[in-house]
């Protein structure tokens, strides 16, 4: 999903997924004029893909590793994994993201949500076939009655 645009006619429920700003402006201009109630502008953002949050999770495993053995095996356990390093951390939080993101995928269960970021507004042009306002002759008499 990355690199991926989408537009909104409100700037707050965004749809579709372009994979230019320019598509996403032309789609999103083509559907403001749809509106009965045609806005002023439109929105496209920049889709971006929501994170799996597979990272980070070394220190807590290890602290529930420990947490467990002391709990089974007591003060014998109490120097267990105390003299992890911090590359043996890092080392440990990469081999975890990789098996936590293969798990996900292929459980089909990566994020299918997404957040817009990169907002820009762009007016919704007014088309030949469309009448500007100032076009419209105000109306003075609306009828004369004869008596």
């Amino acid at each position: 999903m990355a690199g991926k645009y989408a537009f909104s006619l409100n700037g707050e429920h965004y749809r579709g997924t372009f994979s230019t700003r320019e598509e996403a402006v032309r789609e999103a201009i083509t559907a403001a004029r749809r509106c009965a109630d045609t806005p002023l502008s439109i929105y496209v953002g920049r889709r971006v893909p929501g994170d799996t949050k597979a990272s980070g999770h070394a220190r807590a495993v290890l602290a529930n590793m420990t947490a467990r053995a002391r709990e089974e095996f007591g003060d014998a356990a109490a120097s267990y994994l105390t003299d992890v390093t911090k590359p043996q951390i890092e080392k440990l939080d990469e081999a975890l993201q990789i098996v936590i993101q293969g798990w996900l995928q292929q459980n089909e269960l990566a994020p299918t949500f997404s957040k817009i970021e990169a907002i820009s507004e762009y007016p919704v042009p007014v088309t030949s076939g469309d009448r500007a306002v100032a076009e419209y002759a105000e109306v003075q008499e609306i009828g004369a009655a004869e008596e």
